[in-house]
C-alpha cells in the first residue's frame, strides 16, 4: 500500500476537535495524541484515498458519505479486505454503532460552536468492490446531519460546522447544493467543479479557520422572480406553445398560395393561365423538407433519443426511484453504458450512483464489467441481442 492517506478502516474517527470547531488532525481535544491525521483504530487496513460527500437539503440538513477506498494490489490485501467486509456483512449494526458513537460527539461539538442545534440521524454501513484502472475495495459510511447548514430565508450557509476541517493527501470534500440553487460564494476557491457541487483536494488545499464556506441562494430568490410570476410566464409559453402547433399543422401549403395576392388556391377551382403544374414546386419542397426533417434522425445523439422517449412515455422522471432512474436510462442506451456516463447523465455524485448500482447487482437487476478504465453497467437480459463478452462472465 502507499499509505497517502493513512488511514485505517475501523470507527471512523474522522472529525476531531482542535482550535476550530471541527477539525480531523493527529491531536484531540483532550491532548492523546495520534500517530497521524485520520488515525483510526482497529482493522489495519490502510486506506489509500478518502472521500466525503455532503449533500445538502433545503432545510439545511446534509446528506454525509464518507468512503475508504483500499487498492487491492496483492493477496494481503485482498484478504484483510475480504475478512473486513464479512465482519460488516455478519454484524453492520456493531460497526455503526461505534460510528455513531464517535460522530455524534463530532456533532455535538459543532453544535456548541455554531450555536445551531444539530443531530446526527440514519447510520449506515456498506462495502463494495470497484475496478476502474486497478481494482478497490470500499467501506461506505452513509448518515445524515441535522442543521448542518445554516438557513437564512432562500439562502443556505454551509462549513462552519467543519471549520478548519485539515485535508490529508489523498483525501477529497465535495459538497453539493440542491436542486434549484444558485452558487453564491465559495471559499477557498475550489480545486474542481461540477454543475451542483465543489471539490477541494488534501493534495491541494488547506483550510483556514473560517473555511470550507458554500453560500447558495434559492433560483426564486437570486433572479428576484416570485413562483407566481414564474407559473405566469409559464402558462404563457405552453400557450404561445399550443397556438404555434395549431397554427403550423393548419397553415395552407405556399403552392396554394401561388403569388400572396389572394388569388385562389389550386386545391379550390383556381388554376394556372398557362396550365403549368403549380403543385411541383410544392412537391419539390416537400420533398427537401421531408428529407431535412429525417436526415437528423440518423445522427441525432443518445442523449436526445432518451429525452426524446422520456418525453414521449409520459413519465415524470421525479417519480422514479433512484434504481429505475439508473435501469431506465441503461434500457434507452440499449442495455449497456459506462457507469460515469450516468453519473453526468443524472447529475449525481460518483458516491450515490455507485451505491444505487451496487444496489442493483446485488438484486440481480444489473451487472457490471471493467472495459479498460471503464465500468460499464448492463442489463442481465438485453432484448436487443448484445451478448455479453468475456469480461461480462468473468465479473
Amino acid at each position: 500500500m502507499n499509505g497517502r492517506a493513512g488511514v485505517t478502516v475501523a470507527v471512523v474517527a474522522l472529525l476531531l476537535v482542535a482550535a476550530g470547531p471541527i477539525a480531523a488532525t493527529g491531536t484531540v481535544a483532550t491532548g492523546g495524541a495520534q500517530s497521524e491525521p485520520f488515525t483510526l483504530q482497529q482493522d489495519g487496513i490502510d486506506a489509500d484515498e478518502v472521500r466525503m460527500d455532503v449533500a445538502l437539503r433545503a432545510d439545511g440538513s446534509a446528506d454525509w458519505t464518507l468512503e475508504f477506498w483500499i487498492r487491492l494490489d496483492d493477496n494481503e490485501s485482498e484478504a484483510a479486505f475480504e475478512s473486513l467486509r464479512d465482519d460488516i456483512r455478519e454484524d453492520p449494526a456493531n460497526h455503526t454503532a461505534r460510528f455513531a458513537e464517535r460522530m455524534n460527539g463530532t456533532v455535538a461539538t459543532a453544535s456548541n460552536a455554531t450555536g445551531r442545534e444539530m443531530a446526527a440521524t440514519d447510520f449506515s454501513v456498506e462495502t463494495e468492490r470497484q475496478s476502474f484502472a486497478r481494482e478497490y475495495g470500499v467501506v461506505r459510511y452513509t448518515f445524515r446531519w441535522d442543521g448542518f447548514a445554516a438557513v437564512d430565508g432562500d439562502r443556505l450557509r454551509a462549513g462552519d460546522a467543519v471549520a478548519g476541517l485539515y485535508l490529508d493527501d489523498g483525501t477529497r470534500l465535495l459538497i453539493e447544493w440542491p436542486e434549484g440553487y444558485e452558487r453564491t460564494s465559495v471559499a477557498p476557491d475550489p480545486d474542481d467543479e461540477r454543475e451542483r457541487a465543489v471539490i477541494w483536494r488534501g493534495d491541494d488545499t488547506d483550510f483556514v479557520d473560517d473555511e470550507p464556506e458554500v453560500v447558495v441562494t434559492a433560483a426564486s430568490a437570486a433572479t428576484g422572480s416570485s413562483p407566481l410570476l414564474i407559473a405566469g410566464a409559464a402558462v404563457v409559453l405552453l400557450g404561445l406553445g399550443a397556438a404555434g402547433a395549431w397554427w403550423y399543422r393548419n397553415r395552407e401549403p405556399t403552392a396554394d398560395r401561388p403569388g400572396g395576392d389572394g388569388t385562389p388556391a389550386a386545391g379550390s377551382g383556381g388554376g394556372s393561365a398557362s396550365g403549368t403544374d403549380t403543385e411541383s414546386p410544392s412537391g419539390s419542397a416537400a420533398e427537401t423538407a421531408s428529407a431535412a426533417d429525417s436526415s437528423p434522425a440518423g445522427t441525432s445523439d443518445p442523449a436526445s433519443d432518451a429525452a426524446a422517449a422520456s418525453a414521449a412515455a409520459g413519465v415524470d422522471t421525479e417519480l422514479l426511484s433512484n434504481e429505475e432512474q439508473v435501469l431506465r436510462l441503461v434500457k434507452e442506451r440499449g442495455g449497456r453504458m459506462k457507469q460515469q456516463a450516468v453519473v453526468e447523465e443524472l447529475d449525481w455524485t460518483d458516491a450515490k450512483t455507485s451505491k444505487v448500482v451496487s444496489g442493483l447487482r446485488e438484486d440481480g437487476k444489473l451487472e457490471s464489467f471493467r472495459l479498460g478504465r471503464e465500468n460499464v453497467l448492463s442489463l442481465p437480459e438485453v432484448d436487443d441481442g448484445i451478448v455479453p463478452d468475456s469480461a461480462d462472465e468473468d465479473e
